[in-house]
Protein backbone atom coordinates (compact mmCIF):
# COMPACT_ATOMS: atom_id res chain seq x y z
CA UNK A 1 0.00 0.00 0.00
CA UNK A 2 1.50 3.69 -1.44
CA UNK A 3 0.96 6.29 1.71
CA UNK A 4 -0.66 9.53 0.25
CA UNK A 5 1.23 12.68 0.44
CA UNK A 6 -0.34 15.75 0.76
CA UNK A 7 2.11 18.51 -0.66
CA UNK A 8 2.29 21.85 -2.51
CA UNK A 9 5.02 24.56 -3.78
CA UNK A 10 5.83 27.42 -2.38
CA UNK A 11 8.13 30.05 -4.35
CA UNK A 12 10.52 32.09 -2.67
CA UNK A 13 8.42 35.09 -2.07
CA UNK A 14 6.34 33.22 0.24
CA UNK A 15 8.83 31.32 1.65
CA UNK A 16 10.30 34.90 2.78
CA UNK A 17 7.09 36.26 3.88
CA UNK A 18 6.87 32.86 6.02
CA UNK A 19 10.27 33.39 6.84
CA UNK A 20 9.47 37.19 8.42
CA UNK A 21 6.74 35.85 10.50
CA UNK A 22 8.30 33.23 12.16
CA UNK A 23 10.93 36.17 12.91
CA UNK A 24 8.59 38.52 13.83
CA UNK A 25 6.17 36.28 16.23
CA UNK A 26 8.99 34.39 18.05
CA UNK A 27 6.88 33.79 20.82
CA UNK A 28 4.55 31.31 18.18
CA UNK A 29 6.11 27.84 18.16
CA UNK A 30 3.60 26.06 15.63
CA UNK A 31 2.85 27.47 12.15
CA UNK A 32 0.07 25.53 9.59
CA UNK A 33 0.11 25.74 6.07
CA UNK A 34 -3.05 25.36 4.17
CA UNK A 35 -3.80 25.71 0.37
CA UNK A 36 -7.18 25.85 -1.90
CA UNK A 37 -7.87 26.08 -5.10
CA UNK A 38 -11.95 28.02 -3.93
CA UNK A 39 -10.51 31.23 -5.99
CA UNK A 40 -11.04 29.24 -9.70
CA UNK A 41 -7.65 31.19 -11.08
CA UNK A 42 -4.90 29.89 -8.99
CA UNK A 43 -4.15 28.27 -5.54
CA UNK A 44 -4.58 30.61 -2.29
CA UNK A 45 -1.82 29.56 0.24
CA UNK A 46 -2.59 30.78 4.05
CA UNK A 47 -0.77 30.59 7.25
CA UNK A 48 -2.88 29.43 10.34
CA UNK A 49 -1.40 29.75 13.59
CA UNK A 50 -1.90 31.02 17.46
CA UNK A 51 -0.54 34.62 18.51
CA UNK A 52 -2.79 34.93 21.85
CA UNK A 53 -1.13 31.90 23.92
CA UNK A 54 -4.40 31.01 24.88
CA UNK A 55 -5.21 27.90 26.64
CA UNK A 56 -7.64 26.30 24.06
CA UNK A 57 -4.79 26.46 21.43
CA UNK A 58 -7.43 27.27 18.89
CA UNK A 59 -5.93 29.10 15.86
CA UNK A 60 -6.84 32.74 15.79
CA UNK A 61 -4.58 34.35 13.26
CA UNK A 62 -4.66 34.05 9.21
CA UNK A 63 -2.09 35.54 7.16
CA UNK A 64 -2.84 35.03 3.26
CA UNK A 65 0.78 34.83 1.80
CA UNK A 66 -0.58 34.12 -1.71
CA UNK A 67 1.30 35.17 -4.54
CA UNK A 68 -1.26 36.39 -7.44
CA UNK A 69 1.65 37.46 -9.58
CA UNK A 70 1.77 33.32 -10.71
CA UNK A 71 -2.13 33.43 -11.99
Amino acid sequence: MTKVKNQFCLNRQQIEKLAKMAAHFKEVEWFTLEENNNSGIGPTVVVKFNLFNDDDKDIDTTVDITDVSTW
